[in-house]
């Protein structure tokens, strides 16, 4: 084969430092995220096949790609000059090892093409003055070791000239961890750990992309050449010691033995242990003639700027992407892991807001080209592409089938696209060449993070120049990423039209003399509340205004008689951006009594500010009883203070049921880990055994069966606590397990509830937040109190269940030690916002 060009690239600029080699390009964006959280500033060349290796099947072909590449080296050194870390991907996870000669296929000699070109191009134009390969390198590799990664790194050693290499593939903030040299999937050898997955899984993937062994050194000696004891390793107990055991055998290795090849494999349970590793290769850069070859995972690329010796520079809020309009995800990955996301995204959104395509289900394009034709003034706030092949010889041709109908929408939807959330590498691999076309991005940079190994990029150059690009693996994020993910997006300017299909939601102060209005100051300034609702205050003016002054909020109260008297287009009008967090607004307020706020004595119990925030809570059930509200989300109140104004209740749940003549009611505490519906409330511990009644209990679960029904559960599963310990142990410790609990439960089974038996409290817990139950049914206040509040104070959000309305409120009280200091967070009111309109969406 004739070598590519011969003409010099363009010569690399001064601050890069080094680059980055990934395996795919799902990874390469993962391990970008991680350097530029370090501090350094990254790019990424997107892909560097674009067409995929598996077009490169004769000399022509090769040479087409190689060429490409060239061009996009030089493209993206010219474009991205402040860049110290270049990331570029060799689609290694792409090759086969299936060619009865591999070493001389096609596919083998282009990784080796490859370097040679990113060597010329990139690596020997800059020295760093340590090493004679000029900018040192890194390669990722995947976390889980699949892919071919002897192979790839014995090409990679030989095609740059090392000779050491330093191995530690740990990612512990995912669960990947190396012990004694065994590379551990959540404490689990991670080739057996993989192989139970998939096993289980309706497509399970090609064998060879599995990891035959858990044992690194035996993994690694697959196609190196290597003696075993060419292989060495370094085990926690090494990196932990005081007699830089560490440092020692990074000597002998690289120093001691730096005529020999050597790798050396190190074990990490944590990030320190990476972090340690890091800054020991740096102490061995005055000693040692050549840095290292690094062969790791996102964890220890999130270092790199120690162990090359980068200058840093502070993390900053980089410039958030905030384009409005339809968000498209393309989830090529059929795991369960995508299956329970893509659940989530279902369950809390509103079946208005997504189109969703399966192409298992129906050929697709004619679908989507009808809907999106129908829907053009008005587009889905997503569209959804997903697979769920139960074939894994269809996989390829699905991703192609999936990226044609991703190029569909990105064509129709244009410049009303607001980002593109792609799950799975060789999903990502085949849908920029797709919806691109001839066209290239330039590169991509990190701009956010959804959250752990979910980075927000921002494309570069080409016909979707600045449009946001979401990537996760499949099998990697939270259950509600895909969620996050979408909430990224703006639906709309926040001052265009659309607030006519928005909620009107009452939110009522609570108590003036508490946190009350400042909570509800720094709620009004989130760009969120005005994108999920039309909020009306029901309190105080002054209050609000004098709450917006101490918190720095840019919040006017506008004061109404009527729902009917708010100019709501203006008001929206009114709401502009002051970051990409904070806006200004103004906001209308309306109240049914007249408050005092001047003579309130912040921090002290009123009975003229109990009085008044009981009158608020009233009057907003007034307005959702005559639907000119939809919701009432309230800030707290004191209960000592309303009572003393005139009110007497035992809180927000009795007044509410009381006013919105509810036949009965429930208090539950919801958050996205931990549900609990509470039988009896608020009354004296010796009281509960009385008012626990087989009727109440039995209503109880009908109640908290209902709501996970109206949030997308068909059949939830309802856990209920036992009031005695242990449940009772068969009579030894009361009787109202066999009397109440057990009559209830069978009454409620008889109905088609699916219902336990009464469970032990102190286990109940723990198994319902591994994933045994949907809700609980706690028997008094503490016992669903204190675990919901243990597991997740912050973003628990308090419920009432029965009423012919909806209201959320907070899970804290009026917090009087601190108010009137503008610290109070507003975070769990916004969490009790979000719940109104989710389930104002779902009714």
């Amino acid at each position: 084969m004739a070598e590519p060009s011969a003409k010099r690239a363009r010569t690399p600029p001064v601050c890069l430092s080094g680059v980055l080699v990934a395996d795919d390009l799902t990874g390469a964006c993962d391990a970008a995220l991680a350097v530029s959280k370090s501090g350094l500033k990254v790019v990424i060349l997107p892909n560097s096949f674009e067409r995929g290796l598996d077009g490169i099947s004769d000399d022509g072909s090769l040479e087409s790609h190689l060429h490409d590449l060239e061009t996009k080296f030089t493209s993206v050194i010219s474009s991205a000059s402040s860049a110290q870390v270049l990331v570029v991907n060799n689609n290694s996870r792409l090759l086969s090892s299936r060619d009865s000669d591999w070493g001389a296929s096609v596919k083998s000699i282009y990784l080796r093409r490859f370097y040679a070109l990113l060597s010329r191009c990139i690596l020997s134009e800059r020295t760093d003055g340590d090493s004679g390969h000029g900018l040192p390198v890194y390669l990722k590799v995947d976390s889980t070791v699949r892919g071919h990664i002897s192979k790839d790194l014995s090409i990679t050693m030989t095609s740059l000239g090392y000779r050491q290499c330093v191995f530690a593939p740990a990612l512990p903030e995912a669960g990947r961890t190396t012990v004694g040299g065994l590379q551990l999937l959540h404490g689990v050898p991670v080739s057996l750990a993989l192989k139970k997955q998939f096993s289980e899984s309706s497509s399970p993937p090609d064998a060879e992309s599995l990891p035959s062994k858990s044992r690194l050194k035996s993994l690694l000696q697959g196609e190196s050449g290597l003696a075993p004891s060419a292989i060495a390793e370094v085990h926690i107990d090494d990196i932990e010691a005081r007699d830089e055991a560490l440092t020692l055998a990074l000597q002998d290795s690289f120093i001691t033995r730096r005529e020999e090849s050597t790798i050396l494999v190190v074990d990490a349970v944590d990030q320190g242990h990476l972090h340690c590793l890091a800054t020991a290769i740096n102490q061995q850069r005055g000693q040692a003639s050549t840095l290292p070859l690094l062969v790791g995972s996102a964890g220890l690329a999130a270092e790199l700027g120690t162990a090359w010796n980068i200058a840093t520079s502070p993390v900053q809020d980089k410039p958030t992407v905030l384009s409005s309009g339809c968000t498209l995800f393309v989830v090529g990955s059929e795991t369960g892991t995508c299956e329970k996301q893509l659940q989530r995204l279902r369950s809390d959104t509103s079946k208005s807001e997504i189109l969703e395509i399966d192409i298992s289900d129906c050929p697709g394009d004619q679908m989507l080209r009808t809907s999106l034709s129908t829907a053009r003034n008005s587009l889905p706030r997503a569209i959804v592409l997903s697979r769920t092949a139960r074939d894994a010889h269809e996989t390829e041709g699905t991703v192609t089938d999936l990226c044609g109908l991703a190029k569909t929408v990105v064509d129709m939807v244009g410049d009303r696209l607001a980002g593109i959330v792609v799950s799975g590498g060789y999903t990502l691999v085949k849908l920029l060449p797709t919806i691109l076309g001839e066209s290239s991005v330039s590169h991509l940079e990190v701009v956010g993070e959804i959250c752990q190994c979910t980075p927000v990029l921002r494309m570069v150059g080409g016909p979707l120049n600045n449009c946001a690009l979401i990537t996760k693996g499949g099998r990697l994020g939270e259950e509600d990423v895909f969620l996050k993910a979408l909430e990224y997006f703006p639906r709309q300017d926040l001052s265009a039209g659309g607030w006519e299909a928005k909620p009107v939601l009452a939110l009522t102060m609570g108590d003036v003399a508490g946190i009350g209005p400042e909570i509800m100051a720094k709620l009004l300034r989130l760009p969120e509340v005005w994108r999920l609702c039309r909020p009306v205050v029901i309190g105080s003016s002054k209050a609000l205004t004098f709450a917006s002054k101490i918190t720095d909020s840019s919040v006017e109260p506008v004061t109404v008689d009527k729902i009917s008297d708010i100019d709501w287009s203006g008001i929206f009008s009114s709401v502009r951006a002051i970051s990409s967090d904070r806006v200004s607004c103004f906001v209308p307020v309306m109240s049914n009594t007249t408050c005092d706020y001047d003579n309130v004595q912040l921090g002290k119990v009123s009975s003229h500010a109990g009085h008044c925030a009981a009158s608020w809570v009233i009057h907003a059930v007034g307005l959702c009883m005559n639907k000119q509200a939809d919701a009432i989300v309230t800030a707290p109140l004191n209960k000592e203070s309303m009572n003393k104004g005139g009110h007497s209740y035992a809180g927000h749940t009795e007044l509410l049921a009381k006013h919105s003549g509810a036949r009965t009611s429930r208090l539950m505490l919801a958050s996205d880990k931990l549900k609990v519906v509470h039988a009896t409330g608020h009354c004296s511990l010796a009281d509960v055994s009385e008012k626990l009644t087989i009727e109440r209990l039995a209503e109880t679960i009908r109640l908290s069966g209902q709501f996970m029904r109206d949030q997308g559960l068909t059949d939830p599963r309802i856990a209920i606590a036992g009031l005695n310990p242990h449940a009772g142990d068969g009579g030894l410790f009361g009787k109202e397990e066999a009397t109440v609990l057990t009559p209830a439960i069978e009454l409620c089974r008889s109905e088609g509830w699916t219902v336990s038996s009464p469970i032990p409290s102190d286990t109940l817990f723990c198994r319902t937040l591994k994933g045994e139950f949907d809700i609980v049914v706690a028997m008094y206040h503490d016992q669903g109190h204190i675990p919901a509040k243990l597991v997740d104070f912050g973003s628990t959000v308090n419920v009432t269940l029965g009423l012919p309305i909806i209201r959320t409120s907070v899970d804290h009280g009026t917090a009087f030690d601190i108010a009137g200091k503008g610290i109070a967070d507003e975070a769990n009111l916004l969490h009790a916002l979000r719940l109104a309109a989710k389930m104002v969406a779902k009714n």
